[in-house]
């Protein structure tokens, strides 16, 4: 059976300044540096107009390589742009790190649990699947490959 370590907690809200001043500002997380990303959503606008990043922030909730906190904006229509059944970016998910996402994968399919390979899709270097436990609760595993992996060695 191949290893998961929690890895972060994402968090979605509609409105990116609110929910990166909760985690910045009011519980004192430090914001990390965002690694490189493949998907990124469009820059919004806050509440008074201004122009605003919404890629993912990423903070450290403890040991910023193995457990972050990610500040995402929600993005309820994401899997059917993308062509995937499940969506990690509509209520937020929990994430796990695998040495192994192949040997993961197959363990989901023998205990027959649907998930959705998502692939090298949003972090430079982090082949993702998605899916959700028996409660509804989104779910993410993943695995450092390439380039990524080996600046973690």
């Amino acid at each position: 059976m191949a290893y998961l370590r929690l890895h972060h907690v994402n968090v979605t809200s509609d409105h990116m300044p609110t929910l990166v001043d909760f985690y910045k500002n009011a519980l004192g997380l430090d914001l990390l540096p965002s690694p490189q990303m493949i998907a990124t959503s469009a820059a919004g606008t806050d509440d008074g107009n201004e122009a605003w990043d919404n890629s993912a922030k990423f903070f450290d909730a403890g040991d910023g390589d193995e457990l972050q906190i990610h500040a995402t904006q929600r993005q309820p229509y994401l899997a059917a742009q993308e062509g995937h059944s499940v969506n990690p970016l509509i209520a937020g998910h929990f994430a796990f790190r695998t040495d192994d996402i192949e040997a993961i994968k197959q363990q989901l399919t023998e205990a027959n649990i649907p998930f959705d390979d998502w692939g090298v899709w949003s972090v430079e270097g982090w082949h993702q699947i998605f899916l959700t436990d028996p409660a509804g609760n989104y779910i993410e595993i993943h695995q450092l490959v390439g380039d990524a992996s080996e600046s973690q060695e």
